[in-house]
């Protein structure tokens, strides 16, 4: 990958160790480009130009970044490691068919599509954002009622008891055991 201000003239070489801010820098002024075979300059195409500021983004914040396809299939203590669980309980949302999967060749293990993986993170997050939302709404609410009192532990109990039950309910409906 090169940027206009690498090239110089013929005599001289590129800079080496272009650091993660000035490359951030060339992509927000468009000047970043690959160079051709025929030395021509070639547009970097629009998602590929997003992974690169993602990746800058991580690095830049001293994390680490690995590119992999969405195709790839791993194991299930990949996965489990993956989104920061145990195995037996990673194998259970698969039986519970909340990810899909596929048996490897020897129809004794399973594998995993990364897609399908990042797909489930995203879901679990988005639920949880929006359980998260609701909750503060109804705080806010209680807080606001000037008839507010403490709920009991037994009214706490029935009230996770029916949020469960809303769940479960949901699920059956998505057609999820």
């Amino acid at each position: 990958m090169t940027t206009k201000d690498d090239l110089g003239t013929s005599e001289e070489k590129p800079q080496k160790g272009l650091g993660y801010w000035r490359i951030s820098e060339a992509i927000r002024q468009n000047q970043i480009f690959i160079l051709g075979e025929d030395k021509k300059e070639l547009p970097i195409p629009a998602p590929l130009v997003q992974v690169i500021k993602d990746a800058l983004s991580e690095l830049m914040s001293n994390r680490s970044v690995e590119v992999v396809s969405s195709e790839l299939l791993i194991t299930t203590q990949e996965a489990a490691d993956y989104i920061g669980m145990s195995r037996p309980t990673f194998v259970q949302l698969l039986t519970d068919g909340k990810i899909p999967y596929t048996q490897a060749g020897d129809g004794k293990h399973r594998r995993i599509r990364i897609s399908d993986l990042v797909s489930y993170q995203k879901q679990v997050e988005a639920e949880r954002n929006s359980l998260l939302a609701n909750m503060v709404r109804i705080g806010q609410e209680m807080m606001e009622n000037p008839d507010y009192f403490e709920p009991s532990p037994e009214e706490l109990r029935r009230w996770i008891k029916e949020a469960r039950k809303e769940i479960a309910d949901r699920e059956r409906a998505k057609g999820n055991p």
